[in-house]
């Protein structure tokens, strides 16, 4: 398996785990402490680019075709004052200029749930950020993560934290979660002048990190 184009690079690997500043963090568990996990996602669909049944366009979970998630619907509302605060960050990060996409959650992964391995959408999710929530018990599921020069990272996180990371990179957590649940939320950005068109024919999805890494 061969790359068609080079995939872009913004920064020097690719992530970087930081601390949810504190204001901001105060603010999401407000909304976080009124949540109810009552929306059930379950779409489940064999995807043959990862030889799973996967719901949520990437979550499977071991030993089931039934795979799902819970989800609390926080409003656009928050989601856009939180963007509007992160934004800031995520530009001097990256050296770009963005346009805020989208953010979603709060998803609830359940036990056995994993995350097959891909790269975001080439079209829109280039510039991204995972807000890790809560967990119970405490569970690290370590998010698997292949930087810029093909090394592989093994991230974990407590509560509280946030990664900014480049969603062109190869990402999942192929290692089943034993907890009963871990929930995160994300945020989503694209540069301004961002053109897709050159990594259409690139791979996005695989079977395994493992495959990822033989990519050249």
């Amino acid at each position: 398996m061969s790359i068609t184009n080079p995939w872009p690079r913004f920064t020097k690997e690719g992530f970087k785990k930081e601390r949810i500043p504190d204001d901001l963090y105060f603010d999401m568990m407000l909304e976080y402490n009124k949540a109810r996990f009552t929306d059930i996602q379950q779409d489940p669909y064999f995807e043959p680019h990862y030889d799973q049944v996967v719901s949520g366009g990437a979550i499977a979970m071991l030993d089931t075709d039934e795979p799902f998630y819970l989800r609390a619907n926080i409003s656009d509302q928050a989601f856009d004052r939180w963007a509007k605060k992160l934004q800031p960050l995520m530009e001097k990060w990256c050296g770009e200029k963005l346009n805020f996409i989208q953010g979603y959650g709060i998803r609830s992964y359940h036990k056995d749930s994993m995350l097959c391995v891909h790269r975001d959408e080439i079209s829109t999710h280039i510039i991204s950020l995972i807000v890790h929530v809560d967990e119970h018990p405490e569970v690290k599921w370590p998010l698997e993560f292949i930087d810029h020069d093909g090394k592989l990272h093994k991230v974990t996180f407590d509560k509280g934290d946030m990664l900014m990371y480049e969603s062109l990179c190869v990402h999942a957590r192929e290692t089943p979660f034993t907890g009963e649940y871990y929930r995160n939320m994300y945020f989503h950005w694209c540069p301004v002048d961002w053109d897709p068109t050159p990594y259409q024919n690139n791979w996005v999805r695989y079977r395994s990190i493992q495959e990822a890494l033989n990519e050249d």
